[in-house]
């Protein structure tokens, strides 16, 4: 069992977060379904906590809706399908280090936030 993150720890990434929501939500707030709303929520928890893995994971199941829906390819969402199913598919021993799962985090939750305010205005 890993211990809970620190607080400090927690609250700059919640701050991290918010500021990344922010920006990425464009002049109008996206709408959300009430399942993208609840995976939101769960990713910013995962976040905060520093479940990078399931950051990936999860930030995967929130884009994957509006990627189908392109008609055109988004090397984005390639590169977040591509992590995705690394860690999804891989054995313990083949998972990368801790700190490139933070960077793929971050920037899973920066494209997924950047696909949600980006369908708001279309």
């Amino acid at each position: 069992m890993t211990a809970a993150p620190d607080p400090a720890a927690w609250a700059a990434r919640a701050e991290w977060f918010a500021r990344a929501a922010a920006a990425n939500a464009g002049p109008v707030a996206p709408k959300l379904t009430e399942r993208e709303d609840r995976l939101l929520g769960e990713l910013e928890l995962a976040f905060c906590a520093g479940a990078w893995t399931a950051c990936v994971l999860i930030a995967y199941a929130l884009a994957e809706g509006p990627a189908r829906g392109r008609a055109d390819v988004d090397p984005e969402f390639e590169l977040l399908r591509e992590r995705r199913n690394a860690l999804a598919h891989a054995g313990t021993a083949d998972l990368p280090a801790e700190e490139t799962l933070e960077m793929q985090a971050q920037s899973a939750v920066r494209m997924t936030l950047r696909a949600l305010g980006e369908k708001a205005w279309r």
